[in-house]
């Protein structure tokens, strides 16, 4: 599985992808770095952070809500672009040509399978990391409020991503290339949010009761990367998190079809 994982990497370093998703999250940091200033004042944890020229507050409350606002406008423009870089990562352990290679060689499919959705996961949680913790270590620098809760906030997001890999290597299985895989997780992924706000938005215009049924069971089986979001952004914030039902229904939908993807992988007549 570490060979498989170790030659993903190693895949997305020569087909330009993590590059181009490192690249695009160091411009991310220094652009956060021109957006937010701060004004130093005695003791350090009440000097005054902008957002451009306005002011968001004393350090101690404007650091974690600036860290949650990086979040949040970050996190679901990476998994969008992730998705993108990351998918073709599964696709390709299965092109013709690299698998008859790989499984003559008596390596298990599931390692394979397992290797290269991991190296997937790292390259999303890497360049995301990039992309935020820069801004977070330098606020801390300048203020002295430490947002260790970032880093939490960030295992959460991967969490919602990997729901949306499985899905794709569900979807990798029909060997038909890397578009169906992606258009897939893109679509679960521009979903959560509306199934989310169902009752705001879809239960106006839908008032049959099978449908609205059929829409809150797609929500509750569905992996839900715009609910971790919120979850990830009010724990940086306020340090706790109040629902725990997006992580437990994710954290099943993963194990689901990851399982039945290997299963269906083993069986299959490569």
């Amino acid at each position: 599985m570490f060979a498989a994982y170790m030659h993903s990497v190693r895949e997305a370093v020569n087909r330009r992808m993590a590059l181009v998703l490192i690249g695009m999250a160091v411009l991310f940091a220094i652009l956060f770095y021109f957006i937010f200033s701060v004004q130093p004042l005695q003791p350090k944890d009440l000097s005054m952070v902008f957002l451009g020229h306005k002011a968001l507050g004393p350090a101690s409350l404007a650091v974690p809500a600036a860290v949650s606002a990086e979040v949040s406008i970050t996190g679901s423009l990476w998994l969008f672009l992730a998705i993108f870089a990351s998918v073709p990562l599964l696709v390709s352990s299965l092109e013709k040509g690299w698998v008859e290679l790989t499984l003559t060689k008596g390596v298990a499919r599931w390692r394979v399978l397992l290797g290269c959705y991991f190296s997937g996961l790292t390259l999303y949680m890497a360049t995301l990391c990039v992309a935020m913790v820069p801004t977070a270590v330098w606020l801390w620098i300048k203020t002295g409020v430490s947002c260790k809760a970032l880093l939490v906030g960030i295992l959460i997001e991967t969490l919602g991503f990997a729901a949306l890999m499985s899905l794709a290597a569900f979807a990798s299985l029909t060997r038909t290339g890397a578009a169906l895989p992606i258009m897939i997780a893109v679509f679960v992924d521009i979903l959560s949010p509306v199934l989310a706000d169902r009752e705001k938005g879809l239960f106006s215009l839908i008032t049959s009761n099978w449908a609205r049924g059929l829409l809150n069971w797609s929500y509750n089986i569905l992996p839900k990367p715009f609910g971790l979001l919120s979850a990830a952004t009010g724990y940086i914030q306020f340090g706790s998190i109040k629902d725990w039902f997006p992580f437990w229904t994710t954290g099943v939908f993963i194990v689901v079809m990851m399982g039945i993807t290997m299963w269906m992988l083993h069986r299959k007549n490569l």
